[in-house]
């Protein structure tokens, strides 16, 4: 009977698992809103609360004048974002030229020089051939982005409305899940404290995030200002927004610098000096600066995120990516704060687990015969 038990059980787990991440799949507008809404109120929960305390104002009014500066700043940085798009489409392609018939001319000088690189190097025509195709792509591009624009700020609207009904609503919210999650009051209690915990927790790694992740936007900024690069603030915003992503956020506005750098100046050496001062500010901010501010509490090992990256970034895409460390962190606090679930959050983690399994006392040895017949004689003369 158990035999037939287990293979059932694992048939449904295993179809359970899938019909899950169909649904997820399916569901992406509405959840990756959701998700970006729960995250935004967990980070900025405590300015309400601060502005309660400044501003004679309950929760729906703090929730409003944040919700209000925060559309102007959004507002704001679309401006921004559609300004250096419109610039971008207008110098993009004539660099884009520039660059391509720089590196053409170094292959052909390169073919003349050492005719033995003629078998090995591609035809400089090939270049110039993929220059011009690649312009016509960017512009193609910079014009669908910022057509896409509009969606993007109606969508950006859609998640504030929710972070503010969020914020205005969750003192009352909080009680509610608590109570449907528990019914009798001592477990209430027992999920409350939990709750809080894990909102204290994320909040603190999402907060430390965002001001590494700002630092290193504006690091980045700063540089490319004095080194005099166009597009030096958008690009500190672009640095900023992909830090969210492990590895290849990094990568990718390293090498969006570097090719801006050398369609405007033509020069490798140039190039190569924006390459340099941005590893250095990736290498403090990830190796001096983040292990300082965040320790190691939240650590998670290269292996769960890589996964949590392909994962997510095959359900949701780009927000998927941004995303999956937010929501891997918070599943690994969930995971510490349920004891048949701690394993899991141990095999996420990147240190060695610190909860060893307790061990069993052994009974007390039993008497050498001896013994025992000296105590049987002495209960037989009693």
């Amino acid at each position: 009977m158990e035999s037939t038990t287990k293979p059932a059980s694992s048939s449904l787990t295993i179809l359970a698992t899938l019909g899950l991440i169909a649904a997820l799949y399916l569901l992406k507008p509405i959840l990756v809103t959701i998700a970006l809404s729960i995250l935004l109120t967990c980070l900025l929960s405590p300015a309400t609360h601060l502005l309660r305390k400044l501003l004679p104002v309950g929760p729906v009014g703090a929730a409003v004048i944040l919700f209000l500066l925060m559309a102007v700043a959004g507002l704001y940085g679309a401006s921004l974002t559609a300004e250096s798009l419109v610039r971008a489409a207008a110098t993009f392609p004539a660099d884009v030229e520039r660059l391509a018939s720089k590196v053409s001319d170094l292959i052909n000088d390169a073919g003349k020089d050492h005719p033995y690189l003629a078998n090995i190097l591609p035809e400089p025509g090939t270049i110039d051939i993929l220059g011009y195709t690649n312009r016509e792509l960017l512009v193609n591009s910079l014009n669908y982005r910022l057509s896409d624009l509009t969606t993007w700020v109606g969508y950006g609207v859609i998640v504030l409305f929710l972070v503010l009904f969020l914020l205005a609503e969750g003192d009352t919210l909080v009680p509610r899940l608590v109570h449907l999650i528990s019914v009798e009051s001592a477990e209430s209690k027992a999920v409350e404290r939990t709750l809080k915990n894990l909102t204290r927790k994320i909040r603190a790694y999402l907060l430390a995030r965002t001001v590494l992740n700002i630092g290193l936007g504006v690091a980045t900024a700063v540089a490319l200002m004095l080194l005099g690069i166009d597009f030096a603030v958008a690009l500190g915003v672009f640095a900023a927004v992909t830090n969210y992503i492990p590895y290849l956020g990094n990568v990718a506005a390293g090498v969006l610098s570097v090719l801006i750098t050398l369609g405007q100046r033509g020069s490798i050496a140039d190039g190569l000096i924006v390459a340099s001062v941005f590893l250095v500010i990736v290498t403090v901010e990830g190796y001096l600066v983040m292990p300082y501010v965040m320790g190691r509490s939240l650590d998670l090992n290269g292996t769960t995120v890589l996964i949590a990256c392909l994962f997510w970034g095959f359900l949701w895409g780009l927000m998927g990516l941004i995303l999956a460390i937010p929501i891997t962190v918070s599943l690994k606090l969930v995971f510490q704060h349920v004891p048949s679930l701690r394993h899991w959050a141990d095999l996420m983690s990147l240190a060695e687990s610190s909860h060893e399994p307790a061990v069993a006392e052994s009974p007390s040895p039993e008497p050498p015969a001896a013994r025992r017949w000296m105590l049987a004689r002495r209960s037989n003369s009693n």
